[in-house]
């Protein structure tokens, strides 16, 4: 074979293999049978890119692309052949030219990211967050997401494996449902750590991802209403009356965070929201001189609110 360099070549599909370090592994039928379509009417019109290893080529760019000329069974497909990287730089350059065009699933993206992690600290350089959002063009938000799914038991993770085969609108379990679960599992370990003297933080998880499967949650926001519930202090309830009521959630499956809210914090932080509102109210009010600088509109407002004053606190006239 050739040595590698950068040219253009028609290439016979079966000598071409998908790159291994592709942070992309889900191929939905659905999404490829556009393409195939396309491909089918009028050629591959943009060259894939491939790297030439021993006897056959690597794909850099192009992977669903090969698979329709695969399917359609072309006796060759245009390629532009590229000098061989080594491991990091085919990783880095899979993210470079990807990232752009599509949104990864964040399972497969997190195991790559963690490999370019490891490859950097061996090297004894920057590897955190920060570090692999500059060179890999993601923001550091979407990879601190990614590094939280990497956190989940290996059960949970083959579960995501196998909800990405499926097309998007049957998706039911993503890696975001987990995300707001482990979310709410840290803000308990936080604020009532107490909780988990009686139920461990792995029931924590399996009883929530129970709850959303068998739809006692429906919504996967649902869950921050338990960092709520943890943080009951903040809203001037003690801690110890919302104890009782997290390890309930855990152990009360058909229990919903709704109820659980209600029982404890949601008047709470009503009036905690009323209050500030009633300060920010206040101070803006103070700015006006006299009842002449009110529109129209915003003094029937006011009227409305002192009747409803009124009502609560008595008219002291």
């Amino acid at each position: 074979m050739a040595k590698a360099e950068s040219s253009l070549r028609d290439i016979p599909p079966e000598h071409i293999r998908r790159n291994p370090e592709n942070p992309r592994l889900f191929f939905r039928e659905s999404e490829l049978r556009a393409l195939l379509e396309s491909i089918r009417e009028i050629g591959v019109r943009v060259p894939i890119s491939v790297y030439a290893d021993r006897k056959k080529y690597v794909l850099i760019d192009g992977e669903r692309r090969w698979r329709c000329a695969s399917k359609l069974n072309m006796k060759t497909i245009p390629a532009i052949v590229q000098p061989k990287p080594n491991r990091l730089e085919n990783i880095l350059m899979m993210f470079n030219i990807h990232n752009v065009r599509i949104r990864w699933d964040l399972l497969p993206m997190a195991y790559k990211l963690q490999d370019i992690q490891k490859m950097l600290e061996k090297e004894g350089k920057p590897a955190g967050p920060r570090d692999l959002a500059a060179i890999t063009g993601l923001s550091t938000s979407r990879v601190s997401r990614a590094f939280k799914v990497l956190a989940l038991p290996r059960k949970y993770e083959r579960i995501l494996l196998q909800e990405g085969n499926k097309p998007r609108e049957e998706q039911k379990i993503t890696a975001d449902l987990f995300i707001e679960i482990n979310n709410a599992l840290r803000t308990v370990e936080k604020y009532t750590p107490e909780v988990f003297e009686s139920v461990s933080p792995n029931r924590f998880v399996d009883a929530m991802f129970s709850k959303y499967v068998d739809g006692v949650e429906n919504n996967r926001v649902n869950f921050r209403n338990i960092s709520k519930i943890a943080r009951a202090e903040k809203a001037g309830i003690h801690k110890a009356k919302v104890i009782p009521i997290i390890i309930a959630l855990v152990k009360k499956h058909k229990y919903c965070i709704e109820d659980a809210y209600a029982d404890t914090v949601s008047i709470a932080y009503e009036v905690q929201t009323l209050n500030n509102k009633a300060s920010a109210l206040t101070d803006s009010l103070s700015k006006y001189p006299s009842a002449k600088s009110l529109s129209r509109p915003l003094r029937t407002n006011l009227l409305r609110l002192r009747k409803e004053i009124n009502r609560l606190l008595g008219d002291r006239k």
